[in-house]
């Protein structure tokens, strides 16, 4: 990804939702959402290489493959979070924007479940119990 072309990108996406926002200003809340939804998905394309590389450095280390779905869940769920709420604040809906906050926050707790449960089990064995 050229971090160049993608910051451009977005000052050129501000710069165009500004001024449709003073001249049609029902329309700039769907600019932002279609600019936000661009830039996402190109951020999201730019980090399949770096995602199996991960994996690579994964199997190379041994590290189990339900460990990696984790991070990698998580991930995706921090990635979706932010968007939405930042797309919420834009448009000044605060309390909206919390509430996907403390939805994504919920959501990484259950996807890291079988974590909590092997470090329980862990500890367990190291008790001797």
């Amino acid at each position: 990804m050229n971090i160049f072309a993608f910051v451009g990108s977005a000052l050129v996406m501000c710069v165009l939702i500004l001024t449709v926002q003073q001249l049609k200003p029902e329309m700039s809340l769907l600019l932002l959402i279609a600019c936000g939804v661009v830039l996402t998905f190109v951020l999201i394309r730019s980090v399949v290489p770096l995602i199996s590389q991960i994996r690579s450095f994964a199997e190379a280390g041994g590290i189990d493959s339900e460990l990696l779905l984790i991070v990698l869940k998580s991930f995706g769920i921090c990635v979706t979070v932010q968007t939405a709420s930042d797309l919420c604040r834009d448009s000044g809906q605060t309390a909206l924007a919390g509430k996907i906050e403390l939805g994504g926050k919920l959501a990484l707790l259950l996807v890291a479940l079988p974590l909590f449960k092997r470090l329980l089990d862990l500890a367990m064995q190291i008790m001797g119990k």
